[in-house]
Order: structure tokens, then C-alpha cells, then sequence
């Protein structure tokens, strides 16, 4: 719409010029040619018509109405100066200018009515590309949201059953472990074997988790106070590989949301973006409000998301890591939509990577009527 009324915009003087053009001509052919020649007046008289008709296309009523005031004006001059001695023909050349205006009026009215019907039909056409946009958006999240629940349902079982026996490995291990001394060959692989375990158990747990997620207990929460608690968390892993977390800290209002998964979702990307960086680096956390959310952005200078993968990242066990598992993000991912925001991934060429996550801002009237009502 904008580029539509800055080209309508750009035509106009040119269309002006054009019927200033076409009058001026026109006057001129009453002006030189013969009173003798009748019926070449009276195709001048006619071809008048030409630009009143585009005026008022053109500029609707006002423009024609204006065209109309300036031709009739020069007009004027001719029937006076040349037809007043011949009254009956120079009658019909004053009711020619009352037809005018009436031409004049009734198309710049069709032409604005033209101009609305338009304006109607592009303001449909938009609302019916973003009704379509909208839902093929929806229709994605639902098939993801299938896939998911299928593969969550499934990812359960296996977990639930390796779970128990894995319990029973891990104690083995323990047992057979004690007493060996260092220098043991044994020892190392007791060793191997507590850290594959553990590693076990922790896909175990993570799967568990993103099957079967806890529901979120929604507080209103200064979002200020889970990113700092976040940052001390993983504050010793970053300071061992010497990556720097900067936190722009501004005042903002209170998100409805629950602090621990959010803490845990702050966590999962803050790790990822300390493990992106091992040879040191930096990480700029920053808080922000829009219109409706409150957004907290994490940005690192790592490497960055390929391009490929950036519609994957949020997939359960998608991983460009050696020993990643490929469900921090995808947990991540899930708790922030259980908690009725949103996140996503950009990554700029050059630029590392930014999470942002959005959530509504918490009405404080709701809060409090909540507060009452426990």
C-alpha cells in the first residue's frame, strides 16, 4: 500500500502537466481557427470532454471540478469575444459548460467510488494473505506438535525401561570400582565405565523430561531475577574457558511464567553458547519490551547456526555436537511454549547466534485477583 500511494505520488505531476497540455491546446485551436469553420468548434467544443474525463479519473471530483474552473475560464473568453454576436450559438456553448460540470461530478464520483472499492478489495486481499500465512503456520505447529507427541510417547517407553537396569549397572559399577587403586588397569576402565553411565542416565533423564514435561507453575516473575540466577549457575563453566556474560540489565515489567523451567530454558542456551566458544569469547544477554512481551535475546559470537540447520535446532535429537544428545533446545522449546511464550534463532553471516524469547507482559490486575482468589 505505501509503494502504491508513493507511485500515485510520483505520477501526479506528469498527469497534471498532461491535462494542462490537452486544455491549452484545445483553447488554442478555438482561439486560431476561423468562426467560419462551425463545426470545427463545435469539435473542439467537444474534445474538452478528453480532459475533464482523466482530471476526474484521475483526481476524482476536485480534480475535474478544478479542470472544469480553468478551461471555462478561457472558454469564456472565446464565446465572448468571438460568438457574441451570434446569441443562439453561444447559449449552446454556455450550456456546453454547465455539462461539463456535471461530467466533471459524476466521474470523479464513479472514480472515487472505483478508488474505495480497490482500497476494500487490497485490504481484503491482505487480510486473507495473513489468514493464509497464519494458518499454514498453524498447520505446521500441529504436525510438529504430532511428530513430537508420537516420538515423546515412544522416547518415554524406551527410557522408563532402560532406566531400571541402568539403576542396577550403575550400582554394579560402583561396587566393582571400590577398593582398586589408581594405577589399577582396571580402575581406568571402572572409570569409563561410571562416565558412560552417567552419561546414560542423563539422556535417560533428559528424555523423560521431554515426554513427560511438568506443568508449568506460572508466577509473576521479574525476569531480571532468572536470568542472574541462570548466569551464576553456568558463571564457574565460563569463567574456566573464558567467555565473558554481559547482562544489559533495564527495567521491565513482570512475565507470567514459571521461574524454574525458564531458569532451566536460560541455561541450556547459556551452555550452548559458552561450548560454542571454548578458545574464549562473549555472551550479551539483553532485555527488551515490544508492544505486548517482554524479550530476552542471549547472543553469542561463536561460529553461528548454519543456515540449513536453523529450522532444526528445536528438533529432539538434532545435534551438530560429538556427544551432544540434540534435546536441550528441543526441551527448551517446550517449556517456553508451555509457558505461553515464544523462542527463536537467528544467525547472522559473521555474527554468531541470538535466541529470543518473548513472553506476554503480566497483567497486574490478573495477579492480584489471583493472589485474592489462593
Amino acid at each position: 500500500m505505501k509503494m502504491n500511494r508513493t507511485s500515485n505520488h510520483n505520477q501526479v505531476p506528469w498527469k497534471a502537466i498532461l491535462i494542462i497540455l490537452l486544455v491549452s491546446i484545445i483553447t488554442a485551436l478555438h482561439f486560431l481557427t476561423s468562426t467560419e469553420h462551425i463545426y470545427l468548434h463545435s469539435i473542439y467544443q467537444r474534445s474538452y470532454y478528453i480532459p475533464i474525463l482523466l482530471a476526474s479519473y484521475w483526481f476524482e471530483i476536485l480534480g475535474g471540478l478544478a479542470t472544469v474552473i480553468g478551461l471555462s475560464s478561457l472558454y469564456l473568453i472565446h464565446i465572448i469575444r468571438d460568438w457574441g454576436h451570434y446569441p443562439a450559438y453561444s447559449f449552446q456553448q454556455y450550456a456546453e459548460i454547465a455539462m461539463y460540470v456535471v461530467v466533471a461530478v459524476l466521474a470523479g464520483s464513479l472514480s472515487r467510488t472505483q478508488r474505495k472499492a480497490r482500497q476494500r478489495l487490497e485490504a481484503a486481499g491482505a487480510e486473507l494473505s495473513a489468514a493464509y500465512k497464519k494458518l499454514n503456520e498453524t498447520f505446521d505447529q500441529l504436525r510438529h506438535s504430532d511428530r513430537l507427541a508420537a516420538l515423546g510417547q515412544l522416547a518415554a517407553v524406551i527410557a522408563h525401561e532402560i532406566r531400571n537396569p541402568l539403576g542396577s549397572i550403575q550400582g554394579a559399577v560402583e561396587i566393582l570400582g571400590e577398593g582398586l587403586h589408581d594405577s589399577d588397569p582396571k580402575s581406568e576402565f571402572a572409570q569409563i565405565a561410571r562416565k558412560e553411565v552417567a552419561a546414560l542416565e542423563r539422556l535417560t533423564s533428559e528424555i523423560l523430561q521431554f515426554s513427560k514435561p511438568a506443568p508449568p507453575k506460572q508466577l509473576p516473575i521479574d525476569p531480571q531475577e532468572i536470568i542472574e540466577a541462570a548466569c551464576r549457575l553456568c558463571a564457574d563453566q565460563a569463567r574456566r574457558q573464558k567467555v565473558e556474560i554481559h547482562f544489559d540489565a533495564a527495567p521491565t515489567p513482570h512475565m507470567m511464567v514459571d521461574p524454574e523451567q525458564i531458569k532451566q530454558v536460560l541455561l541450556n542456551i547459556l551452555i550452548n553458547a559458552i561450548q560454542v566458544q571454548p578458545s574464549g569469547g562473549r555472551i550479551e544477554i539483553r532485555v527488551s519490551q515490544d508492544a505486548t512481551d517482554v524479550v530476552i535475546s542471549v547472543r553469542d559470537f561463536g561460529p553461528g547456526i548454519a543456515a540449513e540447520n536453523l529450522d532444526l535446532i528445536f528438533e529432539p535429537f538434532f545435534t551438530t555436537k560429538r556427544e551432544g544428545t540434540g534435546l536441550g533446545l528441543a526441551i527448551s522449546h517446550q517449556l517456553v511454549n508451555h509457558n505461553g511464550g515464544r523462542i527463536r534463532a537467528e544467525s547472522p553471516p559473521g555474527q554468531g547466534a541470538v535466541f529470543r524469547i518473548s513472553f506476554p507482559v503480566s497483567n497486574p490486575e490478573t495477579t492480584e485477583n489471583r493472589g485474592r482468589t489462593q
